[in-house]
């Protein structure tokens, strides 16, 4: 990486303990984010657009967090709504034919990066990839991958 990005210090209302999905509300309120939770009807056009199966808790991210539109927030993340979520394949030419089956649900500074999350029936499902700054996993779950991003944003990088 050519610049160092220095880590914000977490806020206390995101300390560890609260369940991750409830710390994320949080930052999107705190980060003025609004939300449309996706509906049933959409999660399924998104799966069958993309040709996968969301993992559990990709799908309850999106049917209770998923932004309303495109974000920034103060670690320069733009957290995609539903509308623009997509297979690796479908947002850049890059990877293995594997990575037809995970989605881009993020990304970082006008796409300097991205993550994406494995929908795989392998034992990647669900484990979050960085896309275009080293691609290597940076968490084994969604609810990790938060976890990190609202306490420690550079492991995730």
């Amino acid at each position: 990486m050519w610049f160092k990005r220095t880590p914000s210090p977490p806020s206390p209302a995101f300390a560890i303990g609260a369940a991750p999905l409830e710390r994320l509300r949080r930052w999107f309120e705190q980060e003025d984010i609004s939300v449309a939770p996706a509906t049933a009807a959409q999660l399924a056009e998104l799966e069958r657009r993309c040709a996968v199966t969301l993992p559990d808790s990709f799908r309850m991210y999106l049917s209770t967090l998923a932004p309303a539109e495109e974000n920034w927030d103060a670690e320069m993340g733009n957290w995609w709504p539903i509308e623009r979520i997509r297979t690796v394949p479908q947002e850049i030419d890059w990877g293995e034919p594997v990575h037809a089956q995970y989605l881009v649900f993020a990304d970082y500074s006008i796409w300097c990066w991205a993550w994406a999350i494995a929908c795989t029936e392998d034992a990647n499902r669900g484990r979050i990839i960085v896309v275009g700054a080293g691609e290597k996993f940076v968490a084994d779950s969604f609810d990790e991958f938060v976890d990190k991003y609202l306490t420690d944003n550079i492991s995730v990088c």
